[in-house]
């Protein structure tokens, strides 16, 4: 396998390129490099740790952590949503003053209003903007929905997508901007693809035959079942 044919490559390479976007256009490149990690973890989205690692004295990194089973649940844009709320954490631990334990204060939701993400606790518009366990939706106009629209748009982001989630991109109008047509679009709901051979080789230990795909045959010579070449 190649090297950027390398499923962790792919991956990560995908989440580092969203991440600096945001950094670049909502944050004026000020957050510092976090290690993104994927950790399952029971009714979390995603979570920021400061100086999660140690590599040396003044030289700690912080932890951005995604959690992947929502990347089926959810659509992009909340994914990358998950990304920009917790960037904001980052921003608050390293430019500001975050409060005791996991409490959402008033500072870290004017950030992420500036941003244009507006924090709730309910999920929904009118509820309260600082609390314990906090989510979040794009402010109409706001700076998070254009700065997504760009990246989702980008030549970049649709190489990257397309080499992680291939499937979803069938049905996609090459012509038409991308962040339209996913940008509220599920990992589970990527079509399935179709097996477009219209003639396949079955074999067996002594001989091989063409035929169409998913048939049941068997051979009289070795008294065997041919198996389809997949």
């Amino acid at each position: 396998m190649e090297e950027r044919d390398k499923p962790t490559k792919k991956f990560y390479g995908l989440f580092q390129y969203v991440f600096d976007h945001y950094n670049g256009h909502l944050f004026g490149s000020e957050i510092k490099d976090p290690i993104i990690v994927i950790v399952r973890r029971k009714n979390v989205a995603g979570y920021y740790i400061y100086q999660k690692w140690f590599q040396m004295q003044e030289n700690e990194t912080d932890e951005l952590a995604l959690n992947p089973e929502m990347f089926l649940k959810f659509p992009l844009l909340e994914i990358v949503q998950t990304i920009v709320h917790e960037m904001c954490h980052a921003w608050q631990f390293h430019y500001g003053n975050p409060s005791y334990r996991a409490y959402h204060n008033r500072e870290w939701a004017q950030k992420m209003i500036s941003v244009g993400l507006m924090p709730t606790d309910t999920g929904r518009a009118g509820g309260k903007t600082t609390g314990f366990r906090m989510d979040d939706y794009p402010i109409e106009g706001g700076e998070f929905l254009r700065a997504s629209e760009e990246l989702i748009n980008s030549e970049v982001f649709a190489g990257l997508y397309h080499e992680n989630n291939p499937d979803i991109f069938q049905n996609i109008d090459a012509e038409a901007p991308l962040f339209d047509q996913i940008k509220d679009m599920t990992l589970a709901q990527a079509p399935e693809i179709k097996d477009k051979r219209t003639k396949v080789k079955y074999s067996c230990p002594c001989c091989n035959v063409w035929g169409k795909p998913g048939l049941d045959v068997h051979c009289n010579s070795c008294n065997r079942d041919m198996r389809e070449n997949v």
